[in-house]
């Protein structure tokens, strides 16, 4: 009898993506942490994918592929949770991969001291080019439920920086037993509802130094397609999510609007900048960017919120602010104008290295 503790499960949600899925599974069969299980879902793919992880699985047995009807990615993550029977859970994005010693690092450093979750660092490739995202906090340290409820929940509600699933671990029994699970009805930020969940609860959890997750912003990602999508929409749904009253949060309800409405905001700049660059037709992009831009509820958050948007932002960010402000049609077409025109990967790199200049307080 296989007695075997299986350590960490990890979960990957598949979807057409025979052009990536090698390295993905190679990189998982190369960790030198050895007693895990790869639980791949495949989502209802219509290319070779699941034929590949078939002939991966006849080399290794901790290959676990398991078939459904396309649902999306939240239901295909949820199915994995509830396959699971490591000690702990990570997830891991079908066009990316992981260092070698991806898991045996998170893996000690999270059962040492019991952690319930366990955040590292990210590896994003972008433009051609590996850059190592920082996440914020103080790393190595064991924050505890107060720290988590006073600053880890507020960070998750206005900014990006902790969004992922991919470059970190839970406790499963922690998991399961808060029932955290991901939401079927969203096609967008459905790890940010995740991690609202699951830190909402947690006890323990400790930010580590270590980066080792490689991210691949793939093109033609579904995940990229914002217009099809409509990613502005679901920004405003979001912002109208009573997340207070659904989650059980313990913020105020005061706090809770001007961090949504600060979120909303930012989520518009980034969606300009993204719609702009996009080889969507123009007058198509154009329309859509009007619309978010000079919506009734963006301008009135743009006009009680200013100050607070512009809090640690850049150059690019206050444009837009003012752009909103002023309701100025022309800027905006200048605006998306010179981001169209001017796109390079070697312009993208500036342009963020421009927006990291802060706006002093006049």
């Amino acid at each position: 009898m296989n007695m075997t503790i299986i350590k960490i499960s990890v979960i990957i949600p598949v979807y057409n993506a025979k052009d990536y899925l090698h390295d993905c599974i190679k990189s998982l069969l190369n960790q030198t942490l050895g007693d895990c299980e790869f639980i791949f879902i495949n989502d209802g793919s219509v290319d070779n994918s699941r034929q590949i992880i078939e002939d991966y699985q006849k080399e290794d047995q901790r290959i676990i592929l398991i078939n459904q009807e396309n649902k999306g990615i939240s239901e295909a993550r949820n199915t994995g949770v509830n396959n699971a029977t490591g000690q702990y859970i990570g997830f891991l994005d079908n066009d990316d991969y992981l260092k070698n010693d991806f898991l045996e690092y998170l893996y000690n450093t999270a059962i040492k001291d019991d952690l319930d979750i366990l955040i590292s660092k990210t590896i994003l490739g972008r433009d051609d080019k590996f850059i190592i995202k920082e996440n914020g906090f103080e790393k190595d340290l064991i924050f505890d439920k107060a720290f988590i409820q006073n600053k880890i929940i507020p960070n998750l509600l206005r900014v990006e920086d902790l969004f992922a699933v991919w470059n970190k671990i839970y406790k499963r029994s922690f998991i399961n037993e808060n029932q955290v699970r991901f939401p079927g009805n969203r096609v967008i930020e459905e790890d940010n509802i995740f991690n609202i969940q699951a830190f909402n609860k947690a006890q323990k959890v400790l930010f580590t130094n270590y980066a080792g997750y490689y991210y691949r912003e793939v093109a033609n990602s579904k995940s990229r397609l914002i217009i099809e999508n409509d990613y502005f929409s679901k920004a405003l749904e979001k912002y109208y999510l009573d997340y207070k009253k659904e989650y059980d949060l313990s913020i105020s309800a005061t706090e809770l609007e001007k961090l949504k409405a600060i979120r909303l905001l930012q989520r518009v700049s980034y969606l300009v900048y993204k719609c702009s660059v996009s080889i969507t037709p123009f007058k198509t992009k154009w329309n859509y960017i009007e619309q978010m831009v000079f919506h009734e509820k963006v301008y009135e958050l743009a006009k009680k919120y200013y100050s607070e948007a512009l809090a640690d932002k850049g150059l690019y960010e206050k444009i837009i602010l003012k752009i909103i402000l002023n309701k100025s049609q022309m800027a905006l077409f200048l605006l998306v104008l010179s981001i169209k025109i001017g796109y390079h990967p070697k312009i993208s790199e500036i342009i963020r290295n421009i927006n990291n200049f802060k706006i002093s307080k006049t």
